[in-house]
């Protein structure tokens, strides 16, 4: 089980998703994505695993000129989202970054650029990028205090960060253009499991305040809610808010153990030692 950069393909008639698919051992496969929004200035979503730079700016580079990019937006921090930044800002010489000002504090010192290419952001900031305003949203799921998604008050279209994602049991669900393709009970298990792991204080939670911010998405009504970690859902907001109401009353995600660990490397070869 390798990770692989695929395709990119429409979401929507503006937006292109940047898929990587990521194995998880004993799970099945995590979508990893980023997008490009085709806006007047054009605004990249993310920036792709580091692990996997090179594939995933040639899959870029498929869809857009790289210094046509206007815009890198950081919906925080982790790794699988900054991958490919500092290249980017190489290639893509007049795009600037959008983050929240303490996503910037907490990249790692490899990932620092000039102050003078980032503009901050809060929730509920509006950014022009040529032909649409975008929103910065909170959404109700985050594993970073820095976590920002993004609403396109044009399309309608919500960007929604890690929040409703979801591991799929193998590579062809999570390689699938549409939610619509996933059969309900795995996405409900998906996003159960996945709102346990990556934001574990929603189990401690008290369920109606965190209802109310539920209540926040439903209000936006979404043409699309594009996941960094589900395949694109549109039509289906009121089925995964279902799914992220009952997340409370979840038990805590088992952490993992070190016998879990040394049996998971007795299945793994050898490193090559030349």
């Amino acid at each position: 089980m390798q990770p692989v950069v695929a395709e990119p393909f429409s979401a929507t008639r503006e937006v292109h998703v940047i898929p990587t698919l990521w194995p998880i051992p004993n799970v099945g496969y995590l979508p990893m994505n980023a997008f490009l929004l085709h806006a007047a200035e054009p605004v990249l979503v993310d920036t792709g695993a580091g692990l996997l730079s090179p594939q995933f700016l040639d899959a870029l580079a498929s869809i857009i000129r790289l210094d046509e990019i206007r815009w890198i937006w950081l919906t925080h921090e982790d790794r699988d989202h900054t991958g490919s930044l500092n290249r980017l800002l190489e290639l893509a010489p007049n795009a600037r970054v959008i983050a929240d000002f303490f996503a910037i504090g907490r990249l790692g010192p490899e990932q620092s650029f000039p102050l003078d290419r980032l503009h901050v952001v809060t929730e509920g900031d509006r950014i022009s990028v040529g032909d649409r305003d975008l929103t910065a949203i909170r959404p109700p799921l985050f594993d970073s205090p820095s976590t920002t998604g993004i609403l396109d008050n044009s399309s309608g279209v919500l960007f929604s960060s890690d929040c409703f994602g979801a591991p799929l049991p193998s590579l062809d669900e999570a390689a699938v253009t549409s939610i619509a393709e996933i059969d309900p009970l795995t996405l409900t298990q998906g996003q159960m499991s996945w709102a346990a792991v990556d934001s574990p204080w929603v189990t401690s939670v008290d369920t109606n305040i965190f209802a109310r911010s539920l209540d926040k998405i439903r209000r936006l009504e979404p043409t699309a809610i594009l996941s960094s970690h589900l395949p694109p859902a549109h039509g289906h907001t009121e089925a995964m808010l279902a799914n992220l109401a009952a997340a409370p009353d979840a038990p805590p995600a088992p952490g993992t153990t070190q016998a879990e660990l040394e049996a998971l490397l007795a299945t793994l070869e050898p490193a090559d030692s030349q």
